[in-house]
């Protein structure tokens, strides 16, 4: 059971993607739940980080983040190994770990939560490699590309809509690879168009999930290699999407689970992490189960 909010920080990326006025916003929002509140702007990547490893020491009940997946990322890597709750207030255009844990994409619905309730704490996974971590996921190949293409201006003019440009894009382009995977020391050599090392399921926008098992939770990394592209391969993503059913044709899909994952690619591809390209390859992935602490809706117990 989370405690009552009195006193916040929150953290403002002004450059997210979506365009409104943010700050009547928050204010009508805290002064109707009686929460005092300040708030630090971040102007550069890194920004949000130092922010949330000084509100670890602040006398504050939580620190909340608006902005996207990308400065939410960049504020729990501030948070591990405290035991600040973080408020997610979301500002991107995919918000793809709101989405997975519940949180109401509209801001003034996110800020309601604090007032209204009910809340509750959860504690989520992070993923990490080399000094970074993550908590969407990294890709390689169609999927990165994805992302990649999808810049700045695009998603500001068209939100969700520009991955499904960049997606069409990226796949005229993709060329199969051999994946060398070591999943908890275990070898694999797959060849795929694109290879996933998923923290959520949840792909950004309704609740459409590329897998209903995979769990922020769960202490485990899913590593999910799409081994070719093909008319099958999407008549099996619209059934997964619509029964919300684990994909079981292994000739379309391989689907592992791990906690300590090596992998890079033959040739080298793309490689994205929470939406921001990385050049390193390869990687070797941990997780840190139980990270960081999450302000979520309460789920009613049915009955």
């Amino acid at each position: 059971m989370a405690k009552k909010i009195k006193k916040i920080r929150i953290i403002i990326n002004p450059a997210s993607g979506k365009e409104e006025a943010i700050l009547p916003v928050i204010n009508t929002s805290m002064k109707e739940a009686g929460i005092k509140w300040e708030a630090s702007i971040t102007h550069q990547a890194g920004d949000a980080i130092q922010f949330a490893k000084a509100a670890a020491k602040e006398e504050i009940d939580a620190l909340a983040v608006y902005g996207g997946d990308g400065t939410l990322m960049e504020a729990a890597s501030g948070l591990i190994g405290s035991e600040m709750p973080l408020v997610i207030l979301p500002g991107g255009s995919a918000n793809v770990m709101a989405t997975e844990l519940g949180i109401p994409t509209d801001l003034k619905e996110a800020c309601m939560l604090l007032s209204h309730g009910p809340i509750e704490i959860k504690t989520i996974d992070v993923g990490q490699f080399d000094k970074r971590y993550f908590i969407i996921g990294i890709s390689l190949g169609f999927a990165a590309d994805i992302v990649k293409g999808a810049d700045r201006e695009s998603k500001n003019k068209m939100g969700i809509f520009a991955y499904f440009l960049s997606a069409a894009a990226a796949l005229k382009k993709t060329k199969k690879v051999i994946y060398h995977l070591v999943i908890d020391g275990q070898k694999h050599e797959v060849q795929g168009l694109t290879c996933i090392i998923a923290n959520t399921g949840n792909i950004g926008f309704s609740t459409i999930s590329f897998d209903k098992h995979i769990d922020v939770s769960d202490g485990f990394l899913d590593v999910i290699v799409v081994r070719k592209a093909n008319l099958s391969l999407f008549k099996l993503m619209v059934v997964t999407w619509l029964k919300r059913e684990r994909p079981n044709n292994l000739e379309l899909v391989g689907h592992w689970q791990g906690k300590d994952i090596s992998v890079s690619s033959s040739p080298k591809q793309t490689v994205q992490c929470d939406g921001e390209v990385l050049e390193k390859i390869p990687l070797h992935i941990k997780i840190i189960p139980g990270a960081i602490k999450v302000l979520v809706p309460k789920k009613m117990e049915k009955g």
